[in-house]
């Protein structure tokens, strides 16, 4: 019985994340994965059996799942707003196309298929980008510590016990190295 409740509660969580990716994706269709090489979205193919044949997209995720849970909680959303607003200034909204979305080195990184010149899309990227590396990569609170190992930022309450250095200090090393090259 224990197997039958637990497949059940996750057989309806898998439908309220549908259902929630689903509005997501109504709203921002940019967040909607498209295949990278062929740029289109994954439709019903004639033979599955075939091992390159592409699923068809069933909304079981967006490119904004690949961003750690605290940026996504913190400023997910309201970043997506910022975006969705700008193109529609720029009539883009349709065309514009998220390619990659991932933490590297501590930041958000944001790779896309461009937009028009003059576009704002690209300062409210750099921005959000500045912001995640000083939120927590897990709650999404201030972060107050950074890992020098896999760099990423944490608050106090999430950070590992050992190899974090204070997030001050890491910064405070690149403006040293910045202002050593300038010289």
């Amino acid at each position: 019985m224990d197997n039958l409740v637990r497949r059940f509660r996750k057989w309806r969580e898998r439908r309220r994340q549908i259902k929630t990716n689903n509005e997501l994706c109504q709203r921002y269709p940019f967040l909607i994965p498209w295949h990278r090489f062929t740029g289109e979205l994954s439709v019903d193919r004639s033979d599955w059996k075939h091992p390159r044949a592409i699923p068809p997209y069933d909304w079981s995720y967006t490119e904004l799942d690949n961003m750690p849970d605290g940026w996504r909680n913190r400023f997910g959303i309201q970043m997506c707003e910022e975006i969705r607003d700008a193109l529609i200034e720029d009539d883009d909204l349709e065309r514009y196309r998220v390619v990659q979305l991932k933490e590297k080195y501590g930041s958000m990184r944001w790779y896309d298929n461009g937009t028009k010149i003059g576009s704002r899309v690209p300062m409210i990227i750099d921005k959000y980008s500045r912001l995640s590396e000083r939120t927590c990569i897990h709650c999404g609170k201030p972060a107050t510590q950074i890992t020098l190992r896999w760099i990423s930022p944490y608050c106090d309450d999430c950070c590992p016990e050992f190899g974090a250095i204070p997030i001050e200090e890491y910064f405070m090393e690149d403006e040293k190295k910045d202002d050593a090259g300038t010289d």
